[in-house]
């Protein structure tokens, strides 16, 4: 009876998968999961490498940038200088020449001709003296500072006077004109 028990309990088990053929399976299927965990975290790995890598590259690039900006600025500061030098030179000897001779005529000719060299190099540096002259106020490039009243509706928010220059580099302003503007009675 024992004997007939256990071979009718190996002949159910040989119509269905023997336990041993699943284990077997289980593992293996465990196993190639496990490999492509371990794949994709390596490939994650390098992903985060590369990626720390080309962050490390743009941090340098930027290093490098900021140093050559900072190397043209102060190249630009030095030619800049260069170019206002004479010209303050030229103003202490007009002053040092009208100080000894006391002659204000002397020192007049040598601030015109110091203003002259300093236009001079505004000019050709491509600054600009906005024009104020005849023509309505534009609050792009003008400042009022004082105002007048006027019966004329033609001159109506005109520029009356220019009090002090404005000037423009290459179409930007840089300071704006301080003007004396005109408005209508009312």
């Amino acid at each position: 009876l024992f004997r007939s028990r256990r071979s009718s309990m190996h002949e159910e088990e040989g119509d269905e998968e023997s336990s041993s053929d699943i284990e077997e399976r289980l593992p293996s299927y465990v196993e190639r999961l496990k490999q492509e965990a371990e794949e994709k975290d390596k490939r994650l790995r390098e992903y985060i490498a590369a990626y720390k890598e080309k962050s490390g590259e743009n941090d340098d690039f930027r290093k490098r940038l900021e140093k050559d900006n900072d190397v043209r600025l102060d190249q630009f500061k030095a030619n800049l200088f260069s170019r206002l030098i004479p010209i303050l030179d030229n103003l202490n000897r007009a002053i040092q020449t009208s100080s000894t001779s006391k002659e204000f005529e002397g020192l007049l000719q040598g601030v015109e001709m110091v203003a002259k060299q300093f236009s001079r190099e505004l000019k050709n540096n491509e600054v600009q003296k906005i024009d104020t002259q005849n023509r309505k106020f534009n609050p792009a490039t003008d400042e009022v500072v004082m105002t007048e009243e006027t019966t004329d509706p033609e001159k109506d928010n005109s520029i009356v006077q220019e009090l002090e220059p404005g000037y423009l580099f290459r179409d930007k302003l840089i300071k704006a004109a301080k003007v004396k503007v005109s408005h209508l009675k009312s």
